[in-house]
């Protein structure tokens, strides 16, 4: 079974879980230093911290007044990740004015240490997503993400992927040898991208796990989290998140993949086809080189390890299985 959302989305769901509240315990001293640069939170006699378990950040659920929060502390290592912390709060508050994001309470620079309103709302199933309607619901909040203003930040998967197997290899993790294997895929993906003369390129989230955002209910609508990687991109890696934002459970059926390829565009063509395949072929690359990344970090002590995740047999499974399996598929249609 893959690892990526499954993971991701176990940690995640800790939003909903009720872990011992260490409000009568001592906090760390970094926390407590935190803490302190919210002028909002002094004096309270109510303020209450849960865990809430991050692959890059550590999170807390914060009751305060009456009221609850989300507080991110941000992780040292977020540069090498490509990750601009005055990019993401730009895409953040112009996404909550959209009413796709929640509201931002405080952000401290230079770390990006951020509070955010809690947002009563749950993550899908994978069952409960996969339904015309949902799909449909998930797209229309894409959409109104592409139309939003950027942000200053530039997101290509093509200098991600160098930049991550960079980071990787200096601390002696290294791709599989047969990498160059799909070097010439992705050549040929980022050829497509450069020959399309259609409006590809808008604001875009770039990391639509089912982990990142929120259905809520009594408003039929979807709050959309962690903006890290948010900024001007190309709209087919976006849609193709869509189609793996459950990828513990394998894309969606192609049925539903047509049901939002209808809806993004209207008329579907064989080309907006050969674009999406080049851009899941390229996601799953991405994540791969992130695993490699991130196995790298944390064996040279830069980050913690996660409970219950493997970044290194992530990647290797990714390396093994999808991303040979979406190469076919891209070939496919290429030569369709």
């Amino acid at each position: 079974m893959k690892l990526t959302s499954l993971a991701r989305r176990q940690v995640m769901e800790k939003y909903f879980e009720t872990w011992g509240k260490i409000k009568d315990m001592k906090l760390p001293t970094e926390l407590q230093k935190i803490i302190a640069r919210f002028p909002a939170w002094q004096g309270l006699k109510d303020l209450q911290l849960e865990p809430i378990a991050g692959l890059t950040n550590v999170n807390y659920r914060v009751t305060a007044g009456g009221e609850s929060f989300v507080l991110r502390v941000s992780g040292e290592n977020t540069a090498r990740l490509g990750i601009d912390r005055a990019c993401e709060i730009a895409a953040l508050q112009s996404a909550f004015a959209a009413g796709i994001a929640p509201e931002t309470v405080a952000f401290l620079p230079p770390e990006g240490h951020l509070v955010t309103r809690w947002v009563d709302g749950r993550i899908w199933s994978a069952a409960e997503f996969r339904t015309p309607k949902n799909v449909r619901l998930l797209t229309e909040t894409v959409r109104r993400i592409h139309a939003l203003p950027t942000n200053a930040a530039v997101f290509s998967p093509f200098q991600r992927i160098d930049a991550f197997l960079k980071t990787a290899h200096e601390f002696g993790v290294n791709p599989p040898p047969n990498f160059e294997q799909f070097q010439m895929t992705v050549q040929a993906v980022e050829m497509d991208q450069r020959l399309d003369t259609s409006a590809w390129r808008h604001f875009c989230h770039n990391d639509l796990a089912s982990c990142n955002y929120l259905y809520v209910q009594c408003e039929n609508s979807i709050k959309v989290l962690d903006w890290e990687f948010a900024g001007l991109g190309d709209i087919y890696y976006d849609l193709a998140t869509i189609v793996y934002t459950h990828d513990s459970d394998g894309p969606i059926p192609p049925e539903l993949e047509n049901e939002m390829l209808a809806y993004y565009f209207g008329a579907i063509t064989p080309f907006h086809r050969k674009r999406l395949a080049g851009m899941k072929f390229m996601l799953m690359l991405f994540s791969a080189a992130w695993g490699l990344a991130q196995a790298a970090l944390q064996s040279a002590g830069r980050i913690p390890p996660v409970e219950g995740f493997n970044y290194l047999k992530f990647s290797e499974y990714l390396f093994l299985h999808d991303i040979p399996e979406l190469q076919a598929q891209y070939k496919a249609i290429a030569e369709d």
